[in-house]
């Protein structure tokens, strides 16, 4: 798995791409009322847990992947009218949670998209 994030051009883009061409693209460019961004962890966030953002630079997690039959939607109190989605991460038994959020007023919203070999999984806005 590698971690693509700030790239260039790309200042508010991330990009996660395992070695099975399963891709997931989030853009956290942010507007004034909102914070957008993303984290890894060893466990799924539960509503009252503090979380921090991973370090914005290129990450690689040799042999980890994408579990593609796995994403979660969960609350948290910390978000307003924002959401967050968690993905799988898998290297044999171990696992791995990437957590994408935006904390929002309800106005803001940021896109995502989860692809295997150039078929959507699943898009949507947070």
């Amino acid at each position: 798995m590698k971690i693509l994030n700030k790239v260039e051009t790309w200042d508010s883009k991330v990009n996660f791409v395992d070695e099975n061409n399963v891709v997931l693209g989030y853009d956290t460019h942010q507007d004034c009322c909102e914070v957008a961004g993303w984290f890894l962890s060893d466990s799924i966030l539960k509503e009252d847990d503090g979380y921090t953002d991973t370090i914005d630079k290129e990450i690689d997690l040799p042999n980890w992947v994408f579990d593609t039959s796995f994403h979660q939607y969960v609350k948290h109190y910390d978000l307003d009218d924002g959401k967050m989605v968690v993905f799988r991460l898998i290297n044999g038994e171990q696992e791995k949670f990437l957590h994408l959020y935006n904390s929002h007023n309800g106005y803001y919203a940021h896109g995502f998209e989860f692809v295997h070999d150039g078929k959507t999984i699943l898009e949507a806005d947070l």
